[in-house]
């Protein structure tokens, strides 16, 4: 019964107190933070909420399962990165190029995609129905003006 109640508040505290970062090498989280370029980074599970990750460069790099709630990576190149089953909830996208890049299971609710590129990325309708869609790319190659 002890360990029970003993799991049971380890259980809570790592979920209410996440640590900053989960990422496979926190070295490159470093290097995004610090030098807005972390081209081919192994940043899984990343915990960067409400980050200025503006101007960066993420070219085929690993975000997937990351948090990034609330993040600003406007005018970014994000093309052939893996966002598989990452939080992008409010996140700001604007004019950021993400070809070929994979959403499978991310959440983009209220997502700002104002101007964004999506061609050829895997990303469904249902993914885009909370978005913000003004002049987007999408995966097919047109132009979306659904929320201009």
């Amino acid at each position: 019964m002890k360990y029970r109640i003993f799991l049971a508040i380890v259980l809570l505290i790592l979920f209410l107190f996440p640590l900053p970062v989960w990422a496979a090498n926190p070295s490159q989280i470093v290097q995004l933070q610090t030098t807005k370029s972390c081209q081919v980074c192994d940043l899984t599970g990343a915990y960067l909420p409400v980050s200025n990750l503006d101007y960066t460069y993420l070219l085929a790099s690993d975000l997937s399962r990351a948090n990034l709630v609330g993040a600003s990576i406007s005018f970014s190149n994000l093309s052939r990165a893996n966002l598989t089953g990452a939080n992008l909830s409010h996140v700001n996208f604007k004019r950021t190029k993400m070809l070929l890049a994979n959403f499978t299971n991310a959440i983009l609710d209220k997502a700002d995609l104002t101007e964004a590129d999506l061609t050829s990325a895997n990303i469904s309708d249902a993914q885009l129905v909370n978005a913000k869609l003004c002049k987007t790319v999408l995966s097919n190659g047109l132009t979306s003006n659904r929320d201009c």
